[in-house]
């Protein structure tokens, strides 16, 4: 607006100096007729000041058309200045927001790159954890190998242990069967008591031998004329029989402690076996786990990646287009501004062309008259 000011002043001041050209020109031209046409001044005053007049009247009007064109000018080149204001206002508003777009999407850059760094992290722990898992795996068949080897040894034991059983039962099938001809042999002594004291009445096996432990040594003579051998060879026989008696009890707890190693020992094996099978199953479905988490960890840090490289790509096409925008919007600014110049200046060429078309236009009709008159 200011640039249009200051090229309507340079016109008006041009027009001023060129309008006292003119009314110079005209009074030395008057002077010149003046001073020859001596007597006939009258009538040439008059011609002269009709033809001023008329010149007067279409330098008026030149100059109205000129003016008013110069205001249509005026006009379009405010209203233009006004266009490129509020296009210059625009773009100062598309601007700004151009900035907090940018300013968002480094938050959000940020953001996501904060994100992505927690992702990374957690993508970190989950390898720790995932290679700690792995050592424990790997200790796992060491540990397996000292299950199976302590699993040997009571397999071992178990089988001395099966071998002493059947050691000590085939020893209770012998003290068994010893047992069944001392039984004999008791029932036979029982039955010369019996047979002796005539006294038959039906007793248990241990009150049989209850009662032939009871007796004196008198009552064991059956006959007057015996050999003491008898009593000596009964005597042996009770000694072996308690000694047999002994024998028994001692396998039988021996018995009973090997049947309760054997059952203590396959009750330890199966536990091992029902803990090896659970630790198994356990370290299977752990792996399992940290590989779901793993595969999800990576799926969504991909996601994410992509997600913010969109985003970044979509941001950067706008800013791209925002620009071309501007850069167009610029040069068609030039492409105008260069344009009115060059109009301004065909204006102001034309208006010195018209100026100096009517002085000598003027100076001839001066010399035309001046050449009648004489």
């Amino acid at each position: 607006m200011d640039q249009g000011f200051t090229d309507n002043e340079s016109l008006i001041a041009r027009v001023e100096q060129l309008e006292r050209e003119r009314d110079e020109l005209h009074r030395d031209i008057e002077q010149l007729c003046m001073q020859q046409a001596g007597p006939a001044y009258l009538g040439v005053a008059t011609r002269m000041h009709f033809q001023r007049t008329a010149a007067l009247e279409q330098e008026i009007e030149n100059l109205k058309n000129k003016l008013s064109t110069c205001t249509r000018e005026n006009q379009n080149l405010q209203e233009e200045l006004s266009e490129a204001y509020r296009i210059k206002s625009q773009l100062a508003d598309l601007h700004s927001a151009e900035v907090l777009k940018n300013v968002e999407a480094e938050k959000q850059l940020k953001f996501f790159q904060s994100c992505v760094a927690a992702a990374f992290a957690e993508r970190d722990n989950a390898i720790m954890e995932a290679e700690k898992a792995k050592e424990k795996v790997e200790l796992m068949p060491q540990e397996l190998d000292k299950s199976q080897k302590r699993v040997e040894e009571l397999t071992t034991e178990l089988l001395q242990e099966k071998e002493l059983v059947t050691a000590l039962q085939i020893d209770l099938e012998k003290r068994e069967k010893q047992n069944e001809v001392f039984k004999e042999v008791i029932e036979k002594f029982y039955h010369i008591r019996v047979c002796s004291l005539e006294n038959f009445t039906d007793a248990s096996w241990e009150e049989k031998c209850e009662c032939l432990m009871n007796d004196s040594d008198e009552m064991w003579r059956f006959q007057n004329d015996e050999d003491t051998s008898t009593s000596n060879y009964i005597n042996s026989l009770e000694a072996e029989i308690e000694t047999l008696r002994k024998g028994v009890d001692n396998l039988q707890s021996k018995l009973r402690v090997g049947l309760e190693i054997e059952t203590h020992l396959k009750k330890k094996v199966s536990d091992l076996e029902k803990k090896k099978i659970l630790l198994q199953k356990k370290i299977k479905k752990q792996i399992s786990i940290l590989l779901d988490v793993h595969s999800q960890y990576r799926i969504d840090i991909i996601n994410l990646l992509e997600e913010g490289n969109s985003e970044l790509k979509s941001i950067n096409d706008l800013i791209v287009e925002k620009m071309r925008q501007l850069e167009l919007s610029r040069e068609c600014n030039l492409k105008s501004s260069v344009i009115q110049e060059k109009e301004l200046q065909e204006s102001e060429c034309r208006d010195v062309h018209v100026s100096a078309d009517s002085a000598p236009a003027s100076t001839t009709k001066a010399c035309s008259c001046y050449c009648g008159l004489s």
